[in-house]
């Protein structure tokens, strides 16, 4: 399975993708794609006691409780990945909870700038890029083939250098 990069990236120049996302755009994308509800930050305010969570950075909060977020959060976990009980939440410029690759991913795609200057091909960050904006839905083609065997070569443990949990095996989805 062969990931056409060159196929993504001109795709992609036929679309406004913005780099990094405003948070406007992150909330319009994570109420419409994945049905969150934007919470009071307060309903995490345990997290001000863990120092690894920079819960004094956070600036919004979602949860996910609608089934069909829940769906499209749990595309990219095998069997082995899912565990109960299904909540997830994501306190922006703080942590997550729940595991959920799709939601990792996303925020990778929401958060980061690369300069125009490196949005080439060849610059493997922005390559990287391509693959998790396809991942993630941002890309989409008509009729497409190739996006259920991307998906299911990452179940399998094939990850992304840049976007999402690392495995640590150096198994990578797109070389």
């Amino acid at each position: 399975m062969e990931i056409d990069i060159r196929k993504l990236y001109e795709k992609y120049l036929t679309l406004d993708i913005p780099s990094p996302f405003s948070l406007e755009q992150i909330h319009d994308r994570l109420i419409k794609k994945y049905y969150a509800e934007q919470v009071d930050l307060s309903l995490f305010s345990d997290l001000s006691n863990d120092p690894d969570a920079e819960f004094d950075q956070a600036i919004a909060a979602y949860v996910f409780k609608d089934q069909r977020g829940i769906v499209e959060l749990l595309k990219l976990n095998n069997e082995e990945e899912i565990y109960e009980p299904l909540e997830f939440a994501w306190i922006i410029n703080s942590t997550i909870r729940g595991f959920s690759h799709m939601l990792c991913v996303e925020i990778g795609v929401l958060q980061l700038e690369i300069p125009k200057e490196e949005m080439v091909l060849g610059n493997l960050l922005f390559e990287e890029y391509l693959v998790a904006l396809y991942l993630t839905g941002h890309i989409q083609f008509e009729d497409d083939l190739l996006i259920d065997k991307v998906i299911a070569r990452y179940k399998e443990g094939y990850r992304l250098r840049y976007f999402g949990n690392q495995n640590g095996d150096d198994t990578y989805l797109y070389n």
